[in-house]
C-alpha cells in the first residue's frame, strides 16, 4: 500500500469510502515511464500522485488461495481493477480481440512491471497499480489474480469465439 497517497486522499475525502471512477474522478499519466495518478475530489480539491512500480506496492509473500469459481473473495478489487482496465481498452478500441488479452495477460503473470508498449498492458498496469496502492497484496496473490482471469479468459474464448471474453464482460463492468 502507499500510505503517502492514501494520506493526501484522506486530507480532503476524510475517512468514507473513496470511489475512484477511471476517467471520471480519476486520471493517469505517464511521465518518464512514471505513473501519475490524479483524483479530483471537487473543483478546488486535487490529488496528484506519484504511483510506485508494482514490484514496491506490493506486499509481504502471502500465497494466492482461491479458487477458479470463486470470484466474491478477498481478491474482488484486484480481480475488478484487471477487468475494468480491459473493459476501458476495449471500448476505447472495439477490434480488440480475446487474443490480444490472452497474450498481455500471459506476460504480466511473469513480470507485472514489464514495458509491452501496449495500451491493453499500460491500462491493467495503471489500474493494478491504483489497486496496490490503497489495498495490500503480495506479488504471489497478483500473479493469481492475473492467471484467473487469464484463465477466464481462454475460457470464455475456447467456447464463444474471438471475442467471447470480451463480450462476456462488456456489460458486467
Amino acid at each position: 500500500m502507499d500510505q503517502e497517497f492514501i494520506h493526501k486522499i484522506e486530507n480532503i475525502h476524510g475517512q468514507s469510502d473513496v470511489v475512484f471512477r477511471i476517467d471520471h474522478n480519476t486520471y493517469f499519466k505517464h511521465v518518464d515511464g512514471c505513473t501519475i495518478i490524479r483524483y479530483v475530489f471537487s473543483a478546488d480539491q486535487t490529488v496528484e500522485h506519484k504511483l510506485g512500480t508494482i514490484e514496491d506496492l506490493c506486499e509481504g509473500n502471502i500465497p494466492f488461495d482461491s479458487s477458479d469459481d470463486d470470484w466474491t473473495d478477498k481478491y474482488l478489487p484486484l480481480l475488478m481493477s484487471i477487468e475494468s482496465a480491459i473493459t476501458r481498452v476495449h471500448k476505447l478500441n472495439p477490434d480488440l480481440k480475446d487474443k490480444a488479452v490472452i497474450a498481455v495477460l500471459e506476460r504480466l503473470v511473469v513480470k507485472p512491471d514489464i514495458n509491452l508498449q501496449s495500451q491493453l498492458a499500460e491500462a491493467i498496469q495503471d489500474h493494478i497499480k491504483l489497486c496496490l496502492a490503497t489495498n495490500s497484496y503480495s506479488k504471489r496473490e497478483l500473479a493469481g489474480c492475473l492467471k484467473k482471469v487469464l484463465r477466464s479468459v481462454k475460457r470464455h474464448h475456447r467456447v464463444d469465439g474471438p471475442k467471447g471474453y470480451l463480450d462476456f464482460i462488456k456489460d458486467k463492468i
